[in-house]
């Protein structure tokens, strides 16, 4: 009876807490707190770490400790995953107005800005005057004109793919200039701003739609959060073993998942980008259907319109737009 109670009520929670918690929360809390539970049981808060008695105590965990271990990654993952949006938004770079904050932010852009000129001219003379054989060219293509022209194709491929097209838009870190070039790109095309109508857009597209882009935003969180955790893990492996010489090592090992998992981060917001760009080339008309709004015949009209829509949106109290309503049948 009490086990049968404790199945329902871990049911209960498991179907509040859903996939998203499941994945994007525990997981990663479950990879930190066992390797606390090794640094402890190693014995290195006393003495020189004792690595076969930690793996030898977690290979004989019974169904109490299992129990225990798998409470605790949960009561963890309950804890940080209401700052998860946090999280994400400091390594995107927004780090307060604190003086200290305002200046490494402001180094950082610089940085970034640098880069970004330094792949633009790259990008625009590097093997310009490389042989192009599809017009039947029989000159012969040396090995310095093929540098130059990988040089210049992989600078336009950096620049295109993780920076923002305005300067004025960089960011201070990798993950912010992805996602702010996708939150600048996606709709531009139609006058749309992404950060105003993809939350609308979610309300009202399809299933299917909405599914996939919460999975791109799931693969995101997870990535961003196993770097966070990695992070934690590292510290703690410093304040335990740095006493004991070449044992302090041991915290490269989480340090390097940390930038492995960061670099993951940076690919899975390019996705969740090109996701939510997707849900405005495919959903933006059932939206202008939702606001009641005359479907646009070109390109230009569009624009016109979403102009107008966005101060809409912006909760101008000065725009005017021109509604057309269903039938009434």
């Amino acid at each position: 009876m009490a086990n049968g109670g404790i199945i329902d009520i871990s049911t209960g929670v498991a179907q509040t807490i859903g996939r998203y918690f499941s994945v994007i929360s525990v997981v990663p809390s479950s990879f930190y707190v066992v390797f606390v539970y090794l640094l402890i049981e190693s014995g290195s808060w006393r003495h020189a770490p004792d690595w076969s008695h930690a793996f030898t105590s977690l290979g004989h965990l019974g169904l109490e400790g299992i129990g225990f271990l798998a409470l605790l990654s949960i009561g963890l993952g309950v804890i940080i995953h209401p700052i998860q949006f946090a999280v994400v938004q400091f390594f995107e770079g927004y780090w307060g107005s604190g003086p200290i904050s305002r200046k490494l932010r402001s180094q950082r852009i610089l940085h970034y800005q640098r880069k970004c000129w330094d792949l633009e001219q790259s990008g625009n003379y590097a093997g310009d005057k490389v042989v192009d054989w599809s017009h039947g060219s029989q000159e012969v293509t040396s090995a310095a004109q093929v540098q130059f022209r990988s040089q210049r194709d992989e600078a336009r491929r950096i620049r295109d793919t993780y920076f923002p097209p305005d300067f004025t838009q960089i960011m201070p870190t990798r993950l912010g200039n992805v996602l702010r070039r996708a939150e600048f790109q996606a709709g531009s095309q139609y006058g749309m701003s992404s950060l105003q109508v993809v939350s609308h857009l979610l309300l009202i597209a399809p299933a299917g739609h909405v599914d996939y882009v919460n999975d791109q935003r799931s693969q995101l969180d997870l990535a961003v959060r196993m770097t966070t955790i990695s992070l934690m893990a590292s510290a703690t492996a410093l304040l335990f073993l740095w006493p004991y010489r070449l044992w302090v090592l041991v915290a490269v090992g989480p340090y390097a998942l940390a930038y492995f998992s960061y670099r993951g981060s940076v690919i899975a917001a390019r996705h969740y980008g090109a996701a939510f760009d997707a849900l405005i080339n495919l959903d933006r008309f059932a939206l202008y259907q939702q606001l009641h709004l005359p479907p646009p015949i070109s390109t230009a009209d569009e624009r016109e319109t979403n102009t107008r829509m966005a101060d809409l949106l912006d909760h101008d109290p000065g725009a005017v737009v021109r509604y057309k309503h269903p039938a009434v049948l």
